[in-house]
């Protein structure tokens, strides 16, 4: 599987097993969060919602007892997206919920130095 995204083994299982539609859906919707699967999930929980009532069961007794961080995928974009953010007023919790991550890694995006220059540039 080729992607720009770094997924937790648990998740790369989870592809391997039900596809990346699957996983795609995941992070979509639980991006930059862990979510617990239940042994089965109870009707109107939030992975029937996702995934549907058939698919929701297997993923949860697949993953049965498990925690799993859901990567969000927007890492390339986001200390931009932060910046860009904070420089109109926006207090860092208003920023995490508008895209979907945590405070925790607002701040760390926030307060990381900025990208090195290259020392010798390509020259075309």
């Amino acid at each position: 599987m080729t992607a720009s995204v770094s997924l937790p083994n648990s998740l790369l299982d989870v592809a391997d097993t039900f596809g990346l539609g699957v996983v795609v859906k995941l992070m979509q919707h639980f991006g930059g969060q862990e979510v617990e699967f239940p042994l089965r999930p109870r009707p109107g929980h939030e992975l029937i919602s996702v995934l549907g009532e058939e698919q929701a069961n297997a993923l949860c007794h697949f993953m049965s007892g498990q925690r799993v961080y859901v990567p969000h995928g927007k890492s390339r974009r986001l200390p931009a997206e932060v910046t860009k953010l904070e420089n109109t007023g926006l207090a860092r919790r208003e920023i995490a919920r508008r895209l979907g991550i945590s405070q925790r890694h607002v701040r760390r995006l926030a307060n990381a130095p900025p990208p090195a220059l290259p020392l010798f540039p390509d020259h075309d």
